[in-house]
């Protein structure tokens, strides 16, 4: 009887464990699933993204608040309830908006999202009796520029005319996380890309990869492809070969025509020049005192004389220079004029108008 019995407990011990790791579990499962959403999501810097939480509780919602975290701190999103409506906090206005307004559901949206966006969110439901029932989620920006891929000759220090052309190949994206690049060359080009991280202030990475080849037939042969990896972008480009369609000569042949401009157009203008003025040193020359009889002139007087009464002595640069119309072979006449001196002993002391109007003798 012993026997049955221990047979007994234990079997009963056997049937209580599930059931009793059932129900832990259960409780355990239920205080968390009293708010229903999504823990983690994603989006691309520039885009929208929305948060939903709804609470799955029989119990009154007082109110519905809405947190990101902030360095092991909590900021007020947005709030709403029956009594006072809904509010968003003074820095986030224009940036968050309701999308649902219900105290058992809610929802907000993120506008225009930046990288300062990552982080996690809570939704809080403030019910009666229980008190805060909580949903958090996290969320994650991701940020990617337009891949570039390029292809284009490199200059070669050797000068030689038989000297190889090398093309340099590059594919460069910038993003975050950092994306990841893979070139897929044709067999016959066993090249190893050369890869380069920078770490730029914005959280992001930019990445580069190139190679070079010497300049051959088989880059436009075969097809090229720069594939760009990320979790907000999937891209493969095409290498473009058009600028070396014309061989590695092309870059030369297209600074010729320039050339060839350039000196149609300077050495006639050079010329215009040069001739424009040797015709006008030729015209200076006819123009000279042997051609033109009648030519204006300073004439120095050094030795004044009034020929009509005897005024007082006159000094100064304009008694003694004038303007005169001389011609070869005749002495030169000039017709005297009062200077500054003369008009104010003129306006001064009266004199006699015989010698007002005089003529001044020199040697020209």
């Amino acid at each position: 009887m012993d026997q049955s019995l221990s047979r007994l407990a234990e079997h009963t011990a056997k049937m209580m464990v599930p059931s009793l790791l059932f129900s832990c579990i259960w409780a355990f499962a239920s205080g968390y699933v009293q708010v229903m959403h999504r823990k983690v999501q994603s989006v691309r810097a520039g885009g929208n993204v929305t948060f939903a939480c709804q609470s799955v509780t029989k119990e009154d919602v007082l109110q519905v608040t809405w947190q990101k975290e902030m360095d092991g701190a909590e900021d007020n999103i947005a709030t709403y309830s029956m009594m006072n409506g809904q509010k968003i906090a003074k820095g986030y206005i224009g940036h968050v908006s309701f999308a649902h307004r219900e105290l058992r559901a809610s929802a907000i949206s993120l506008h225009g999202v930046t990288l300062q966006d990552e982080g996690c969110y809570k939704c809080i439901f403030n019910t009666f009796p229980s008190g805060a029932l909580t949903g958090r989620m996290c969320l994650k920006v991701y940020a990617i520029s337009d891949p570039k891929v390029e292809a284009k000759l490199i200059p070669s220090p050797d000068k030689a005319e038989g000297s190889e052309k090398v093309v340099g190949m590059s594919c460069s994206a910038t993003g975050k996380p950092a994306p990841k690049i893979t070139w897929h060359l044709p067999s016959i080009l066993q090249q190893k890309p050369k890869e380069y991280h920078i770490q730029l202030g914005n959280q992001t990475v930019a990445v580069i990869s190139n190679f070079t080849h010497t300049y051959s037939k088989v880059l436009q042969e075969y097809p090229i492809t720069c594939e760009i990896q990320h979790p907000s972008l999937n891209v493969t480009l095409v290498l473009p070969m058009d600028s070396l369609v014309q061989g590695p000569d092309s870059r030369d042949s297209s600074v010729a025509p320039a050339i060839v401009i350039a000196v149609g157009v300077l050495v006639p203008l050079a010329s215009f020049l040069l001739l424009d003025c040797l015709l006008h040193c030729c015209l200076r020359h006819l123009r000279g005192p042997e051609r033109n009889p009648v030519w204006p002139c300073w004439v120095g007087l050094p030795f004044p004389r009034l020929l009509l009464g005897s005024p007082p002595p006159v000094t100064g640069l304009d008694a003694r220079t004038q303007l005169c119309s001389a011609t070869p072979g005749q002495d030169a006449s000039c017709t005297a004029q009062a200077g500054p001196a003369l008009e104010r002993d003129k306006g001064n002391s009266p004199q006699p108008a015989s010698w007002v109007a005089a003529f001044w003798e020199g040697e020209t």
